[in-house]
């Protein structure tokens, strides 16, 4: 659930730099502003990356198992066994 706070930080980081902007001889902070928003990105693109990586992982482990074919009946006196 850390990506709310991703979000969060983008949203609020652009509406201080908005703000510092319109208020520039009384507001400082251009430089946590912009900081709030890169890590939010960061987070954002971690959350990205670790949801590929998790359906990657996910489709190598679902593959079906295989299944071995065996003769029901002898054929010329040779004999079957399935073994598994």
């Amino acid at each position: 659930m850390y990506w709310i706070g991703s979000i969060l930080a983008i949203c609020l980081g652009y509406a201080a730099r908005r703000e510092i902007r319109n208020n520039a001889w009384r507001i400082e902070g251009q430089g946590m502003a912009t900081a709030g928003i890169v890590l939010g990105l960061v987070g954002i693109g971690m959350l990205a990356l670790m949801i590929v990586v998790f359906l990657y992982f996910r489709k190598i482990h679902t593959v079906p198992p295989i299944i071995h074919k065996t003769k029901s009946t002898p054929e010329s006196g040779q004999e079957w066994f399935a073994c598994a």
